[in-house]
């Protein structure tokens, strides 16, 4: 029961710090998400009112320095690849992983899609509450595939929700590989590799090995990899950023783009004069899957 009030607390944050993002100024603001702020329960809503949420901030970023920047540039990030993504033409999108994760219900076109949200059936069951409360009914076009990832594969689970292998599919995998074992990792990368047809593509985010294991890790780290560790969800998986093409190749996926914090103040903050510190530890990877006769 602790672990899930954790989980619980700690999606609603998420939500909440999306939320208070959207409310800058549209000439401000990275994105714009008003579904968040539908997700918080009432007592958190206060923390949108301008003193407490500029109080609320400066406390995040003073346990994390630079962990705030970061979400919030590579959710613009990931973001505008799904917005290429249905602009080309898509059937399914598949969140791995998908906690309070809004895309499904703010991103436009997404709705003419099938979105396949992913995860424990705890957080499911808590958005699917919240969404119920906030729209009165579920969205037609959205499926939830709860999944215990101990005792069930990617395979059972998507193959019982309808999951379409044909299909041009967009994975997006977002904020979660540090929390899991390197099999699992392995696992649902080589699914999404075989569940899709060459071409489709994947988005994911990945934490610099060095820093989970303190070979490279710096005082600002130290301090987001204890805060990770204090709430429950201790950061347990990395990669070595000069082995990542490799390990793609190896399970039939072919890197398109990797961005970090640099790329994230030359293509979003300094075009609108933001001055933000984002995380050096995290980079989002786009990724698509080869041809059978490319894969090593």
């Amino acid at each position: 029961m602790k672990r899930d009030n954790q989980v619980g607390a700690g999606l609603t944050a998420m939500a909440l710090l999306r939320a208070i993002a959207s409310s800058r100024p549209e000439s401000e603001r990275l994105f714009h998400d008003p579904v968040s702020r539908l997700l918080l329960p009432s007592p958190w809503r206060i923390l949108l009112l301008p003193g407490l949420r500029h109080a609320f901030v400066a406390v995040v970023e003073r346990l994390g320095p630079g962990a705030l920047g970061n979400l919030l540039c590579r959710t613009r990030y990931i973001d505008d690849v799904l917005n290429d993504a249905l602009k080309k033409g898509l059937d399914q999108v598949v969140i791995l992983g998908a906690g309070f994760d809004c895309r499904p219900y703010r991103i436009p076109g997404i709705n003419q899609t099938r979105v396949f949200e992913v995860d424990r059936p705890i957080p499911l069951r808590l958005k699917q509450d919240r969404l119920r409360k906030a729209f009165g009914r579920l969205p037609p076009h959205i499926t939830f595939v709860p999944i215990d990832f101990d005792r069930q594969s990617l395979d059972e689970a998507m193959d019982a929700a309808g999951f379409r292998a044909g299909a041009r599919t967009f994975f997006i995998w977002e904020g979660v590989t540090q929390y899991i074992t390197a099999e699992a990792v392995d696992a649902v990368l080589h699914y999404v590799a075989r569940s899709a047809q060459a071409g489709n593509e994947i988005v994911f985010t990945y934490i610099h090995r060095g820093i989970i294991d303190g070979s490279a890790r710096t005082e600002a780290d130290e301090r987001i990899v204890s805060r990770a560790r204090q709430s429950g969800m201790p950061w347990i998986f990395g990669f070595d950023p000069a082995e990542l093409s490799e390990y793609l190749a190896v399970r039939g996926l072919t890197p398109i783009e990797e961005v970090g914090a640099p790329d994230y103040r030359r293509r979003y903050l300094d075009p609108i004069n933001r001055r933000m510190k984002i995380f050096e530890g995290e980079k989002v990877v786009l990724a698509q899957i080869a041809r059978k006769d490319e894969r090593t």
